[in-house]
């Protein structure tokens, strides 16, 4: 699959390099929130892990739209944040 994220960090560098970057969200363990969005937080926990952490602020916890394109119709797996109207 392919993400596209409305994110200007993410496509400068995606440019920059001239090839798509692999990434994830960061699944969070804690009950109240889903997913870690601070920056901070995630240095923290993944720094030793990770080559870098970008601060780009705080994220949203509102996941992305997921489109099965592997057979002749589009098909919407889970919509949330994006756009589902070119279909």
């Amino acid at each position: 699959g392919i993400r596209v994220p409305d994110n200007n960090i993410c496509r400068a560098i995606v440019k920059e390099l001239g090839n798509p970057i692999v990434s994830t969200s960061i699944r969070d363990e804690d009950e109240v929130i889903e997913y870690t969005t601070d920056p901070e937080l995630i240095q923290e926990k993944w720094d030793n892990l990770v080559d870098i952490v970008i601060d780009g602020g705080y994220g949203d916890n509102i996941p992305s739209t997921v489109i099965d394109l592997t057979t002749d119709q589009p098909e919407v797996v889970r919509e949330g944040k994006g756009s589902i109207e070119i279909m």
